[in-house]
């Protein structure tokens, strides 16, 4: 690596970089602002201030379909808040960069300073010494491999309609999801490499050690991430990284001698050539294994397991299609927290509308809370296994890091030079290790995603265009009893559209319908990951949510939106009553 063209501060390191601040919001009546103030000293800018504002206003109303009449839930919903977030960027020279950022908030219905609340959002220092190691000390974006340190992302709809992308936003803002599959820390990071003129071309260091934990000073320890990686360039063609991500308590913050650890080791791989035709192909995967467990409890048990993941790749550019083939197996007992944490917690509490019947129960998560209720998205790891939701991803519930899977997958994706994309995807997996029976789970996903750009395709002066979406998983299990048989069903459906009819009057507008209907065995797991119990689930449930807009460009960062959203629930089980969230929004948008 040569760190004498690295000496811009821009290029300090990509795994913490402050997030481009981009419009975020919430369907409801909403008004947002997002602005960036930069001051620049002579030639070379030393300070800038960035950030952003947004202001919500809610307006919703909650149907209750109930066998008794429901007297007791709120029907109506009003409500927001108003935030600002200011950073400034300070530069004391070319190889030193400071960020801090705090953000102001009120929720409406405060007065003369009354709910409002004062937070740092982030604050960090990195920069470079001796123009060869690269640090950066605070909040960290970190990622690694998708085996060790990885945000999945797992349960996020696949082709999301642009309308609904507009909630989505908030989320990603507010829980630092970049785009690339980090985790939000709190740490030091460092990096350095070398670069070589014969044998190798550079090989790469990577460490860095985080706080998850901290302690309460009883029977809490303090709990820390280790890791590192190495990378060996041996040309530009092959590749090897090897990385090692530890989680430890760390013995003396507390009198409890019980310490946790869970280990993984991994080695990447990946060599890449051309053929004639200008054609590419490569071979990648990975291949490590994981060690969890507890230093003294005597009941705890000792969890050590292998992974395999493989896949070849085509790159057909003539025809403008690339094709992967891959091959999966992850032991049943592999753990590693970084890469099996979810981004969705599904035991937490809905914010809006949470409780509804007379019984006052809790509404279940749906649609309308994993596409915009980001208080149900974690920021960091958690420490514990979480559970999966079997109505949202039955069968790679922690991304290519689920345990207890062996099998293969198949993608296809195409994009031509006016923006035509189509991808496909095929998965036939199966457990390794029955769960509750010796018969094992059969699982299957069938996707498809399309965007077409009409404007493109015809040469449009203004914009059209369309995308849809399917993702379809099964899971099935056939035993000698009848009580083992598994039969689930999820099939999910997208739609959207843009479509300029005046200039600069566009109408948006997007669907996304979701039915699970079968049955399948949930596991009840302990502390120790272990499983207690199996709960049987029966489905027979619908979802769907649509919405319409309108929205005026007045420049490409200036827009005003009007719509509508309908979110429906149906559960012909009569686990949950059926019910409706309508809401109206107004977005105004404007990025300086």
């Amino acid at each position: 690596m040569n760190y004498t063209q690295k000496k811009n501060l821009n290029s300090i390191t990509n795994k913490a970089n402050m997030p481009t601040v981009k419009v975020k919001y919430r369907i409801g009546l909403t008004f947002l602002l997002i602005f960036s103030l930069q001051l620049n000293a002579q030639k070379d800018r030393k300070l800038t201030f960035v950030g952003g504002a947004r202001s919500i206003l809610n307006n919703g109303r909650l149907i209750v379909n109930d066998s008794i009449p429901d007297t007791t839930t709120v029907k109506r919903n009003e409500g927001g808040y108003a935030l600002i977030d200011l950073g400034v960027n300070i530069k004391p020279n070319k190889n030193t960069e400071i960020m801090g950022m705090f953000r102001i908030k009120n929720n409406f219905g405060g007065f003369w300073g009354s709910g409002v609340s004062f937070d740092v959002r982030q604050l960090w220092i990195k920069g470079i010494v001796g123009n060869v190691l690269r640090y950066q000390l605070g909040d960290l974006n970190l990622k690694q491999s998708k085996f060790t340190l990885y945000n999945h992302h797992a349960d996020q709809i696949d082709s999301l309609p642009a309308i609904f992308n507009l909630q989505q936003n908030i989320v990603n803002y507010e829980r630092f999801y970049m785009n690339n599959n980090t985790w939000r820390m709190q740490g030091a990071n460092v990096d350095f490499g070398f670069t070589f003129s014969k044998f190798l071309k550079e090989i790469n260091f990577t460490a860095f050690l985080t706080r998850l934990n901290a302690t309460n000073f009883g029977n809490v320890s303090d709990r820390l991430m280790n890791a590192y990686s190495v990378q060996i360039v041996k040309n530009n063609h092959l590749a090897l990284t090897g990385h090692t991500n530890t989680i430890f308590d760390v013995n003396g913050t507390t009198n409890n001698k019980n310490l946790f650890n869970n280990s993984v080791n991994s080695i990447e791989w990946k060599y890449e050539n051309k053929l004639k035709s200008d054609n590419t192909y490569s071979f990648a995967g990975e291949f490590g294994n994981s060690h969890y467990y507890y230093s003294a409890d005597t009941t705890a048990p000792y969890l050590s397991d292998y992974f395999i993941h493989a896949f070849a790749q085509m790159n057909l550019k003539k025809v403008n299609l690339n094709v992967t083939a891959g091959y999966l197996n992850v032991g049943a007992d592999f753990r590693s927290i970084g890469a099996q944490s979810k981004d969705v917690n599904y035991n937490a509490l809905p914010t809006y509308f949470n409780r509804y019947t007379n019984t006052q129960v809790i509404r279940p998560t749906t649609l309308f809370d994993v596409i915009s209720n980001e208080n149900i998205y974690n920021r960091t790891i958690n420490n514990n296994l979480m559970s999966g939701s079997q109505l949202f991803n039955n069968v790679l519930p922690y991304g290519l890091a689920t345990f207890n899977r062996v099998g293969a997958y198949l993608k296809l994706n195409y994009k031509n030079k006016k923006d035509l994309m189509a991808n496909a995807e095929y998965y036939n997996l199966s457990e390794i290790r029955g769960q509750g029976t010796t018969a094992l789970k059969q699982f299957a996903i069938y996707k498809m995603n399309v965007n077409v750009p009409f404007h493109k395709l015809l040469n449009l002066k203004r914009t059209l265009s369309i995308q849809a979406g399917t993702n379809l998983q099964m899971a099935n299990r056939k035993g000698n009893e009848a009580i083992e048989d598994v039969d689930l069903k999820m099939m999910q459906t997208t739609a959207g559209l843009r479509w300029e009819f005046s200039p600069d009057f566009e109408l948006i507008a997007g669907l996304v319908n979701q039915t699970n209907k079968g049955n399948d065995f949930s596991a009840d797991r302990n502390g120790f990951t272990e499983v207690t119990y199996f709960q049987l689930n029966n489905y027979n449930l619908t979802q769907q949510i649509t919405a319409v807009g309108l929205r005026y460009n007045f420049t490409p960062k200036i827009y005003l939106c009007a719509l509508y959203q309908q979110s429906n629930y149906q559960d012909k089980k009569q686990n949950n009553a059926n019910f409706k969230i309508n809401q109206f929004g107004i977005i105004y948008n404007i990025i300086l």
